[in-house]
């Protein structure tokens, strides 16, 4: 079964690696990252194994930093275009893009994490372990939180 959501692999492509970028185009990219997030959190299990694994390289490729004068150059390209914008004052489609880009990792490594056959034990006992370590720790009082909140801001 496909997800609702029909992955293009040059629009991929272009979420990571705009070749231009205008305003405009940053905000479709934008949004089109919203939505292939949304559909990645509610519906991973009904994306095919070709797409999952289209998926999974993007997000690995934009953990990896890449090496070379051809990604270099072009990611100069990109970086150039998105100062440019910073320049011109259009911040609140930058902040969009970034933040879908972010989105969409977080959903994707998630669900490659929620994959692993120990997820559900894992979790369980991490949960477990730290309602019983609770226990032993008295709970801070407002007194006590707004001494400690005065050190850390020193």
């Amino acid at each position: 079964m496909s997800a609702a959501i029909t992955i293009n692999p040059y629009e991929i492509r272009q979420i990571s690696q705009p070749d231009t970028v205008s305003q405009s185009r940053l905000r479709s990219i934008a949004q089109n990252t919203e939505a292939l997030a949304t559909a990645v959190e509610n519906k991973w299990e009904d994306f095919s194994d070709g797409e999952r694994e289209l998926l999974k390289a993007l997000i690995y490729a934009s953990i990896i930093n890449q090496d070379g004068n051809q990604g270099f150059f072009a990611s100069l390209r990109t970086r150039l275009s998105l100062a440019w914008m910073l320049i011109c004052g259009e911040t609140d489609v930058l902040t969009d893009y970034f933040n879908a880009l972010i989105r969409l990792k977080n959903a994707v490594l998630g669900a490659i994490e929620r994959e692993h056959p120990d997820y559900e034990q894992t979790m369980a006992e991490v949960v477990q372990e730290a309602l019983a370590k609770s226990g032993d720790n008295p709970a801070m009082t407002p007194d006590e939180f707004c001494e400690w909140l005065s050190s850390v801001s020193d």
